[in-house]
């Protein structure tokens, strides 16, 4: 009998323990990531450039139009892209950037000249489109220092879906895929890249209208996949690390400022 109970007993105590093992929640154990390279093609440095600010361009007048000319953005100095996160060294002939950002106080309007030896329309949707060739601008207004994002703290995706037609875009806010009446945005191709300009309401993100002077946190990112395959290099202004779509202390900071009349943009 004293048999039995033990047989039992053991019997039972690797029920509990198989049971234990199998609620007990798993470690998720981050991947390890490596530094961007310090230097790229041309002796362009891989350096987060720590310290600049990206400027945003006032003017409640000049307001730009969403129609694939780009020719009001002409000779507004903004901010590259060359902080390679993976993808090997930055060649600026592969894999370049260059964002400038405007505002008439109750919308944003965003510019993306990008280099791309391969560029591509992206066949994911737009919260998956990270994947493909895309363009991520993230935003807010909250300066206070924080890590996980506030109600203001927007990340939006601007997806390319045709080389013939412009406004044939997806837009994503948080990964979740938006159809805003206001908020628009149009891709125009060339052999060397394509050019991104988008009109983006402040409303949209959660934000209030901005005044001059004012500070603000920004973050550029460019997704770039080769040959239609899946993403082979990922780059910013600021952040090393692929962890700015929640982490707002990667971004950088911005101040709005005036926009410069005619004969003195640099």
């Amino acid at each position: 009998m004293k048999r039995i109970s033990s047989l039992i007993g053991s019997a039972l105590s690797v029920l509990l323990l198989g049971s234990c093992l199998t609620i007990t929640e798993k470690q998720i154990i981050p991947p390890p990531w490596r530094p961007a390279p310090v230097e790229g093609a041309d002796g362009i440095s891989g350096k987060p450039p720590v310290g600049q600010i990206a400027p945003v361009y006032y003017s409640a007048n000049e307001i730009p139009q969403i129609d694939g000319n780009f020719s009001e953005w002409e000779g507004l100095g903004g901010v590259y892209t060359r902080v390679m996160v993976y993808g090997g060294l930055v060649n600026p002939k592969n894999t370049d950037g260059h964002f400038v950002v405007r505002t008439d106080g109750k919308n944003l309007y965003l510019f993306a000249d990008i280099t791309d030896d391969d560029p591509m329309v992206n066949p994911f949707p737009a919260p998956q489109a990270w994947r493909g060739d895309s363009v991520e601008f993230f935003f807010g207004t909250d300066t206070s220092p924080h890590k996980f994002y506030k109600n203001t703290d927007k990340r939006l995706r601007f997806v390319p879906k045709s080389k013939t037609n412009p406004r044939q875009v997806e837009i994503s806010i948080n990964d979740q895929t938006v159809s805003i009446p206001d908020l628009q945005a149009a891709f125009v191709y060339r052999d060397s890249g394509y050019q991104l300009e988008a009109k983006i309401p402040l409303s949209a993100l959660n934000n209030n209208p901005l005044k001059m002077g004012q500070k603000v946190r920004l973050e550029f990112q460019i997704n770039d996949a080769d040959e239609g395959k899946e993403r082979s290099r990922l780059v910013h202004w600021m952040s090393q690390e692929d962890k700015s779509y929640m982490d707002a202390s990667t971004w950088g900071d911005g101040k709005v400022q005036a926009l410069p009349k005619i004969g003195e943009v640099k």
